[in-house]
């Protein structure tokens, strides 16, 4: 990056995100990280998972490729679903828990339920209606099956203490008078 531009736009502007806007720096911006030999990286501490990401067998990457594949698929189906429960303010930690039981899953996924995802994921790649994805239609089914007992166990204890938090809260905070006289 040019540090002469940077100080004139900071001595102009006093904003250094306003060069986003200058459509001649970002082409600039961009052709000269096109040219450098490293990874661009947004962030710090990225350089672990770059590591990772180069050092990744093409087995290990084609895996990540299908679980992103199934989780956005599945994913929004269970936040619809634990959102028709009218969980309050339990179901961001409801969802997280259920997020953590669906990650386990989808490490060991029984035949089934390979064969399955595999049908959600070519239903998928046909852009049909949502109306006539028959398979997508069943996720709700199939991820109430595919949670154990135990993982049912700690969502619903997930949903107490967060409530039990949430009330005790709202109990120890003052009451605000509506009444003006």
């Amino acid at each position: 990056m040019n540090d002469a531009i940077l100080a004139e736009q900071l001595r102009k502007t006093g904003n250094l995100m306003d060069l986003l806007n200058d459509e001649a720096w970002v082409r600039e911006a961009d052709a000269d990280h096109a040219s450098e030999e490293e990874p661009v990286e947004a962030g710090l501490g990225l350089h672990p998972y770059v590591e990772l990401l180069k050092n990744a067998s093409p087995e290990a990457l084609q895996q990540q490729r299908w679980t992103v594949r199934v989780l956005s698929i599945l994913l929004p189906e269970l936040k619809a679903w634990l959102e028709s429960w009218q969980l309050g303010r339990s179901l961001e930690a409801v969802y997280m828990e259920a997020q953590k039981c669906l990650y386990g899953h989808l490490r060991h996924l029984t035949l089934e339920q390979t064969d399955w995802i595999e049908m959600l994921l070519a239903e998928g790649e046909q852009a049909l209606p949502e109306e006539q994805k028959v398979i997508r239609a069943e996720a709700i089914a199939m991820l109430a099956q595919m949670f154990t007992t135990e993982e049912w166990q700690a969502i619903a204890h997930v949903a107490s203490q967060t409530m039990t938090k949430a009330i005790l809260q709202m109990g120890q905070e003052p009451a605000v008078s509506t009444l003006t006289i």
